[in-house]
């Protein structure tokens, strides 16, 4: 028997499972024809991409609306300071080599905590990146995309649409983004 006091317990977890197991058969299912898409609409109450502003590491302004008509966008959350993001930045690096920028649009995004503009300027200036670099000192911009761990990937298509937001880079970006 469940005590009264512990039912809202044992509905969390049953919620939960059941959230769970229909998440993992409908990526399952659709993951030939949408691959992640599914998780990312399950993930996300609104699977619009909120609209930023900031300065790249020049001061020029990147907005993501910028791109909007015109071709998708891959976010790359990270710091310089993170492990993971700086083992993963060859990856991004070579998708930036494979698929020309008028196919995909790469934006760094640094999330600020831990990190400094003179920080990253010095870093970038070490390690130059073939894509435009962005400062997120106050953290508003990964709050809005809900960032709970770097490094995070936002796939955007060129719509405004999130079909992917994982920590891992998305290994078939170019099927969810139908580029060959």
């Amino acid at each position: 028997m469940i005590f009264p006091e512990k039912w809202w317990m044992f509905f969390v977890v049953l919620v939960a499972s059941v959230v769970f197991v229909h998440s993992d058969v409908g990526v399952s299912a659709a993951s030939e024809r949408q691959g992640p898409t599914v998780l990312a609409a399950l993930l996300a109450s609104d699977s619009r991409a909120p609209d930023f502003q900031l300065a790249d590491l020049d001061g020029a302004a990147v907005t993501l609306s910028k791109f909007k008509g015109d071709r998708p966008v891959l976010l790359y959350f990270w710091a310089t300071w993170c492990p993971y993001c700086l083992q993963v930045k060859p990856t991004v690096f070579n998708l930036r080599s494979e698929v020309a920028r008028k196919d995909l649009e790469i934006i760094g995004i640094d999330v600020g905590g831990g990190d400094t503009l003179e920080r990253l300027k010095r870093y970038q200036e070490a390690h130059p990146a073939p894509y435009p670099v962005v400062f997120d000192a106050d953290g508003k911009v990964a709050r809005s995309y809900q960032v709970q761990g770097i490094p995070l990937f936002v796939v955007v298509d060129k719509e405004g649409t999130i079909l992917y937001k994982g920590n891992e880079f998305p290994k078939n970006i170019k099927q969810i983004l139908n580029l060959h």
